[in-house]
């Protein structure tokens, strides 16, 4: 009988550090923007990204840890040294080893993604993909210290496709990274387009897995098209993010059609919802697909179970329940840390529990083994 080793492979964690933490990788017009991005955060409180302190109520709770004694008011992350919220790679690798996981994707958190957001909303073509290109050194300088521990999620400019895979294959030899992680569609808008195939046929050349973190959209916002419209029609669930509607516009586009071999890893979604969504999707697809010209070669629930995205899970044990409807192959889990999804520091305690009751095997491929082959681990 084979042995299956205990591991983990978190697809899901952040660096809630100060936006200043890349202070020393851009350039000084970029400076007050790094200060003004989160530092301050508060529960309930909440007002726009960098107008003053803002509610942030999942952002750092796993790293107070005492859930019982968090109460409402301000949380100033460059003072509290809340774990997930300051040091360096060293300090995180601790973490990990107190939470006992193995490897972690890490990805930009609340202050780091608003000082992003501010850069793209206030400042011109070559300031993005400068500053962008100042978060992707950092990030790689930061995981390179921990190679196969620390998977670094790179960023990429929306301001043009072929901005974006210039961006690719500048970071495809940086130390460090492992993925790709779009704020939007390549194309740079929250609804896809034909044109994006040149940025995924690029990622898959290079060998490059796109993370999604959560949705990059969700209707009313990425509705410009009749496309759009129906495929809020067939698609719509929302289920902590806008993750399940952002792969319906995937499956939509016929993206997996013109390239069978594209991937997606869509996080902060679950998977408990797919088999009645998967039946609610061909019921109304097979009504609206003809008035919004949705050509597909299969029906859409055959998309979600096809091994063209892998489905995360941090704490939904219905989608183990669920696992031969969806494919045990299609499941992958994370701990979300520091925020307040994560169960640290008792992750592999409550993953063991999740997947409590199956095969050894499948438990091996859900916390470790598909997510390990998607970003080109060890397996």
């Amino acid at each position: 009988m084979e042995n299956y080793p205990i591991k983990l492979l978190s697809c899901d964690t952040h660096l809630e550090h100060p936006a200043t933490v890349m202070s020393g990788y851009v350039g000084d017009k970029f400076q007050d923007i790094l200060k003004k991005a989160l530092s301050m955060v508060s529960l309930w409180n909440n007002s726009m990204p960098y107008q003053g302190p803002t509610g942030v109520p999942l952002g750092t709770l796993a790293g107070v840890n005492q859930f019982h004694e968090v109460r409402q008011g301000k949380y100033d992350l460059e003072t509290m040294q809340i774990p997930g919220t300051y040091g360096g790679a060293k300090d995180y690798i601790g973490w990990l080893d107190i939470d006992r996981i193995d490897s972690a994707v890490i990805l930009p958190g609340a202050a780091l993604t608003t000082a992003l957001a501010m850069v793209g909303m206030t400042c011109d073509r070559e300031d993005r993909i400068e500053f962008i290109q100042g978060y992707n050194n950092f990030i790689s300088d930061f995981c390179a210290e921990y190679p196969g521990r620390l998977l670094g999620g790179a960023c990429v400019p929306h301001t043009s496709i072929d901005d974006a895979i210039a961006e690719l294959h500048r970071i495809k030899d940086l130390p460090g990274i492992c993925t790709v992680s779009p704020g939007n569609f390549p194309n740079g808008s929250a609804s896809p387009e034909i044109i994006d195939d040149r940025f995924y046929a690029e990622l898959m050349e290079l060998g490059m897995p796109i993370t999604l973190h959560g949705g990059v959209s969700s209707a009313p916002g990425s509705i410009k098209s009749p496309k759009d419209v129906a495929t809020w029609i067939i698609g719509h669930t929302e289920v902590a993010t806008g993750g399940p509607f952002s792969a319906a516009q995937l499956i939509m586009s016929g993206v997996f059609d013109r390239l069978p071999e594209m991937r997606f890893i869509i996080l902060e979604a679950g998977a408990s919802w797919l088999p009645f969504m998967m039946s609610t999707m061909d019921h109304m697809w097979d009504r609206h697909r003809h008035w919004a010209g949705i050509e597909l070669k299969n029906p859409p629930s055959w998309y979600c179970t096809s091994g063209n995205i892998l489905w995360n899970i941090i704490s939904d044990r219905p989608a183990i329940e669920f696992r031969d409807r969806i494919g045990v192959g299609n499941l992958s889990w994370a701990a979300d840390f520091p925020h307040s999804n994560s169960e640290w520091p008792h992750s592999q305690v409550s993953a063991l529990q999740l997947c409590a009751g199956i095969p050894a095997k499948e438990r091996y491929d859900i916390l470790w083994g598909n997510a390990a082959r998607f970003y080109g681990l060890d397996y």
